[in-house]
């Protein structure tokens, strides 16, 4: 079988190789034990892809120069990080060779191995940063280049207790912060009460995907003000000093996955200087100087998979 020198070491015994155009190796697929001497210390790519939970991808992924871009563990190890040691089977790293995300798990979710059986797996790790000291699963922890944390996924069974420019507030999916360590984004766990610049608006997204913690529906500036954050209840009447009245709200649309229920479309609130911006989904609403007008806000309470029968108007 084939066998390739890296910058890490002889990958030997290849049953699928991909190249860049150049010639040099992009990724690969081992077939017996390989070890391979990283940034991370030495590690040993997939090799057995015989186990039910077992993600049917390359063993390890290089940049054209060579440099390490993932690669996939035969078994969890504990890998170095700039906040201390975090078990990982998947691992992707910057074109530096610097650590980018830590996956602690890396099984494939199937109708043999369920995301419960996933999550039975996972281990809780202890994180001490800006919004407290937590001792969490999770499912992967991204990296700024210089290795500070840029996000965490949760899983999305978990309720995280947190801390925040707003006070302690319960989060789902995942945080992001910025290099600095300050808070940059959460998603709330339910309806959440989030003081503005116009008022006290309860956030929440009904149509948040827990994928990744990369950003999420309340986001902050570096000073800790609310930029921007996304409304599934609310709606807001704004007036002008003249008495014309427009109104912004969250709206009901038949399910994409069942006509016979309805889901919510949330409306987007966004802080720029001195204006508010209304959005819903990509559709540009308006934007208003916040001192030239004022602003009531309405909260009702969440609607969401209801019977869409008797509703008119969507």
């Amino acid at each position: 079988m084939e066998q390739i020198n890296t910058k890490y070491g002889t990958l030997k015994e290849l049953n699928y190789v991909k190249y860049y155009e150049d010639g040099a190796m992009k990724e690969c697929t081992l077939d017996s034990l390989n070890k391979l001497k990283t940034p991370c210390g030495l590690l040993t790519p997939k090799y057995e892809y015989g186990e039910e939970r077992s993600k049917h991808i390359p063993s390890v992924a290089f940049y054209n120069n060579g440099n390490l871009k993932k690669i996939y563990l035969e078994e969890q190890t504990g890998i170095n990080t700039s906040i201390g040691i975090l078990p990982a089977e998947f691992i992707t790293f910057y074109e530096s060779g610097n650590i980018k995300r830590v996956f602690p798990l890396n099984g494939k979710i199937t109708g043999y191995w369920s995301e419960k059986d996933e999550y039975n797996l996972a281990k809780e790790i202890k994180f001490d940063v800006s919004i407290g000291k937590l001792e969490e699963k999770v499912i992967s922890v991204y990296f700024y280049e210089s290795g500070s944390i840029k996000s965490i996924t949760f899983w999305s069974k978990d309720d995280i207790k947190i801390s925040s420019p707003i006070g302690n507030v319960y989060v789902r999916i995942g945080v992001s912060f910025y290099e600095d360590g300050k808070l940059k984004s959460f998603e709330p766990l339910k309806p959440t009460a989030v003081p503005t610049e116009i008022g006290t608006i309860m956030a929440y997204d009904t149509q948040a995907i827990g994928i990744h913690g990369d950003s999420n529906s309340v986001k902050f500036f570096n000073n800790g003000s609310v930029e921007s954050l996304i409304t599934s209840t609310d709606s807001i009447e704004v007036i002008s000093k003249k008495g014309e009245k427009s109104l912004y709200e969250p709206l009901l649309r038949p399910s994409v996955i069942d006509e016979n229920f309805m889901e919510v479309v949330p409306l987007n609130i966004e802080f720029c200087g001195q204006k508010v911006k209304f959005t819903r989904g990509r559709k540009f609403l308006s934007e208003y100087v916040i001192d030239d007008y004022n602003f009531y806000i309405k909260s009702s309470p969440l609607r969401e998979n209801s019977p869409c029968s008797s509703c008119e108007g969507y």
